[in-house]
């Protein structure tokens, strides 16, 4: 259930770790169901963080764990019911008699009145709980055993509404309808029409309260498919080929998918910074305390933070990409610091500074305005890019270039490239293009690559993030 729940709260774009899930299993393992507002303060002090996720969380929290809105009216009834513990006896064996001639035997893990015995596990006794429910007008139950016959029944997979009916009868099922039903043709045969009225009237209102919450359910999974669904589809569209209404939706993608990669890769790194355990240093921290080892020492290993160059193709149809790809990079500046952004068309430039100084969609327009015109050089943008870093390149540094190396027949800089492939640690070229399609016309692929350590097509968010992953963890 804790899973499903926090799979919720993720849908709600509310950020729950792996550290926090078990947190929350241990609170409802600790506090359970009877006290609604005791469960709802503690899992919203685990699992929400910011003012806007606490409001996402209360809404979730209320629509996820709502009690049936009523209960099965039994308890004035069954006040009047008179207490004849042999006449119930009588009427149970009797009952198992009949099912028995009806070639229905009795439930196994149950005695003679058809009460579970201890030890038992299984359908029987879940069944046997249900009437037991019911009959008690045990709410907080009654909400436990619908949310595990959920689980059973595949709620956390349902995706439209049109499933709601098929939903509330496996979810009846997995609680027990057969039995209840059972129940009450034995009480009819037994002559207990009053008891067996109840329990009808109290299946009804179950099942009113089941379709009721699966409903709920099953917007609240929904509550965002469409935007979640669009975002998928737009992480893996070509991004040339984007419309201008996608992009707000694609800015916020980016920002989302670079706090994640920033937030795995920085604690790798703060877990690989604390390197091994320093056996002599840690012996002689804990000579007070006679060799029982309160205070660790760790051998401190440094590990340098990737130096990254990047050469943008900002031309044609590269532009888009190129823009994308810059706007992702530079929201990793927290694992990336060391980075050196250059676009080019005819020449290139650096606008490291204006992507850090401000709003990066005003810096990109900026970029493209004073470097997007003009023919495509690569020649020329090469050797622009060599005289600004080649001196700094070390086997540290990792050189990569975003373009369709397409040079309009002219110098496609590969005698540069090469160059930054003999100093360089790594070399990488990403094309926007298709495989397919490299070195047909005025395409260099194969100069360029010749001193490339990788080569790949990019031309995707999805492609984006692949790459810079694989870059960061390379590095770490």
């Amino acid at each position: 259930m804790i899973a499903d729940f926090v799979r919720i709260l993720r849908a709600a774009d509310i950020r729950v770790s792996p550290a926090e899930t078990l947190d929350a299993a241990e609170i409802f393992e600790t506090i359970g169901f009877d006290d609604r507002a005791i469960l709802k303060h503690a899992l919203g002090q685990t699992l929400a963080k910011t003012e806007m996720e606490k409001l996402a969380f209360d809404e979730a929290f209320e629509t996820y764990f709502r009690l049936p809105e009523e209960t099965p009216p039994l308890s004035a009834a069954q006040d009047e019911a008179p207490d004849e513990n042999e006449g119930e006896d009588v009427e149970e064996d009797k009952s198992a008699e009949q099912n028995a001639g009806e070639g229905q035997p009795q439930p196994a893990g149950q005695d003679a009145n058809g009460a579970p015995q201890n030890g038992e596990a299984g359908g029987a006794e879940a069944n046997q709980n249900l009437v037991d429910m019911l009959e008690n007008q045990d709410t907080a139950a009654l909400q436990a055993a619908m949310q595990q016959a959920a689980t059973q029944a595949g709620l956390a997979d349902a995706k439209l509404f049109t499933q709601q009916g098929m939903f509330s009868r496996r979810i009846m099922e997995a609680m027990g309808l057969a039995d209840l039903e059972a129940r009450i043709r034995q009480m009819n045969e037994g002559g207990e029409t009053q008891e067996a009225e109840r329990l009808r009237e109290g299946r009804a209102q179950l099942f009113d309260a089941v379709q009721d919450f699966v409903e709920r359910q099953i917007a609240m999974r929904t509550k965002n498919a469409g935007r979640l669904l669009r975002e998928d589809a737009l992480s893996r569209i070509r991004l040339s080929n984007l419309d201008k209404s996608d992009m707000k939706i694609m800015r916020e993608l980016i920002r989302k998918l670079a706090k994640r990669l920033a937030s795995r890769h920085s604690r790798r790194r703060k877990k690989a910074q604390r390197g091994m355990l320093d056996i002599r240093r840690t012996m002689r921290a804990n000579v007070a305390f006679d060799g029982n080892l309160f205070n660790l020492a760790w051998r401190r290993v440094k590990i340098d933070r990737p130096k990254l160059i990047v050469l943008c193709d900002v031309s044609g149809s590269v532009a888009a990409v190129s823009r994308f790809f810059l706007m992702f990079l530079h929201s990793l500046d927290e694992v990336m610091p060391k980075t050196r952004s250059f676009v080019f068309s005819n020449r290139a430039g650096e606008i490291t500074d204006v992507l850090q100084g401000g709003d990066m969609e005003e810096a990109m327009e900026a970029a493209l305005r004073q470097y997007g015109g003009g023919s495509t050089d690569y020649g020329m943008s090469m050797m622009d890019l060599a005289e600004a870093t080649l001196d700094s390149v070390d086997k540290k540094t990792t050189v990569m270039v975003l373009g369709d190396a397409r040079s309009n027949y002219g110098d496609p800089g590969h005698l540069a490239l090469k160059e930054f492939y003999e100093r360089a640690g790594r070399v990488i070229f990403l094309n926007p293009e298709p495989e397919s399609v490299w070195d047909t016309g005025d395409s260099e692929m194969k100069k360029l690559g010749a001193y490339c350590t990788h080569k790949q097509t990019c031309n995707s968010v999805k492609h984006v993030e692949r790459v810079l992953d694989d870059l960061l963890r390379l590095s770490s």
